[in-house]
């Protein structure tokens, strides 16, 4: 009795790599762009050539919310459906997250701009340091808006407003989601040969994991409302 128990927890230990890299697949190929601007111009020129490397994270917004929906499922249910599962996620939320997306890019361009321009030509520390935090926390509300699109079915004005309320209402959260990002990126220093195999799936795990008891929350209070 104890082997069989033993071989299922090794299968569901195989399913969850196989998962893991297959989604990270999917995932590389939509971000093909990115890649190509990582590959041909590298990762220290992104200041020199921003404007291109965040035309170049376009497809990033609805791609990785299709991997936090499938992620959902494997923290919830420990189980996935691989390719319908994905298909759904890019389905069901493709658009919103890509439009929401390209209005954070284009912000991002704006507060990169203008802290370039206050923290090199016109010197001013104030204003340097009110951009920082607008980036900042404009980087914080980032997730929880791809969180929400990717398991609520929510104007675009609702889930920007529940995710800078989130922001600073569950403070911990905030910034745990920041430092898995952090940390996969010091994993991707440290081994980015074995890193970039599963990092993009690692990391939409953890920040489902990590949320998990909120949206639990969320799901309640929308399901009395």
């Amino acid at each position: 009795m104890s082997e069989f128990f033993n071989l299922e927890k090794l299968l569901t230990f195989f399913n969850y790599i196989f998962w893991f890299f297959m989604l990270n697949i999917f995932f590389s190929i939509l971000n093909i762009p990115v890649i190509l601007f990582f590959l041909f111009v590298g990762l220290s020129n992104i200041t020199t050539y921003l404007p291109l490397f965040l035309v170049s994270l376009i497809p990033f917004g609805a791609s990785f919310t299709a991997l936090l929906y499938c992620m959902r499922k494997l923290v919830k249910y420990k189980d996935l459906d691989l390719f319908s599962d994905f298909l759904k996620g890019l389905k069901y939320n493709w658009k919103q997250s890509t439009l929401m997306w390209c209005g954070e890019l284009f912000l991002i361009f704006l507060l990169s701009f203008n802290l370039r321009i206050f923290s090199t030509v016109y010197y001013s520390l104030p204003l340097t340091c009110v951009f920082i935090v607008l980036m900042v926390l404009t980087l914080l509300t980032t997730t929880y808006i791809f969180v929400l699109i990717s398991r609520f079915s929510m104007s675009s004005m609702d889930i920007l407003r529940a995710s800078v309320i989130l922001t600073f209402t569950k403070p911990v959260v905030s910034i745990g989601n920041i430092v898995i990002f952090l940390f996969s990126l010091m994993l991707f220093e440290i081994s980015p040969g074995t890193t970039v195999i599963f990092m993009a799936s690692i990391v939409s795990y953890l920040i489902m994991f990590l949320n998990k008891n909120l949206l639990e929350s969320l799901e309640t209070k929308s399901s009395q409302a």
